[in-house]
């Protein structure tokens, strides 16, 4: 079986690539930085009793994890997770929502640089960005998992292409499955 960390999975992107590599049969292990907001632990409180049903996902911290994975994503900086801690068959990846301003030439692990997104945080109508630029959470998961998994991975900061493949009313029907499952953190968030 293979399988998949993704270390700072406490944003709704890691959470969702998370949901998404599950939906393609990969066990993940996923790791959030141990100081977080309310608003964090609330939510991933919600997130991760919904996750916590499937068998494919568990919460790690350093100790519990493999020798070696088939891909690694970082969402954090945290200094208590160095890359050369982990091994990975196909690849380890940083992922950011915009280029880093210093390219550091000691840069051990690609970047990849995502596009922006819309998805259930995205709370009000009015707020969502729908143009050619901006693309549905999980339409990018689905497209960072096949690049990682090709042979075409050379370059060190990688800009990643999203094909838009869920039409705004089918995006609109997850995000209120999401808001369902999540109905705490979305109802107290609107107050």
């Amino acid at each position: 079986m293979e399988t998949g960390l993704i270390i700072g999975a406490d944003e709704f992107f890691g959470l969702t690539l998370c949901e998404y590599m599950m939906k393609e049969g990969i066990q993940v292990d996923i790791t959030y930085p141990k100081e977080q907001s309310e608003e964090q632990k609330m939510l991933l409180e919600e997130r991760m009793m919904w996750l916590g049903r499937n068998d494919l996902v568990r919460v790690i911290d350093g100790q519990d994890r493999k020798e070696a994975y088939d891909l690694i994503f970082f969402q954090s900086d945290d200094s208590m997770n160095r890359e050369t801690d982990f091994e990975a068959k196909h690849g380890i990846y940083h992922l950011f929502y915009e280029e880093p301003e210093s390219h550091s030439h000691e840069q051990s692990v690609p970047v990849v640089i995502l596009p922006r997104m819309f998805g259930p945080w995205t709370l009000h109508e009015e707020r969502r960005i729908k143009d050619d630029h901006t693309f549905f959470v999980e339409d990018v998961a689905k497209e960072l998992l096949k690049w990682a998994r090709t042979d075409q991975r050379q370059e060190m900061i990688h800009q990643l292409k999203v094909e838009r493949q869920t039409g705004d009313k089918q995006a609109e029907e997850i995000i209120a499955e999401w808001k369902r499952q999540n109905s705490t953190f979305f109802d107290k968030k609107q107050e």
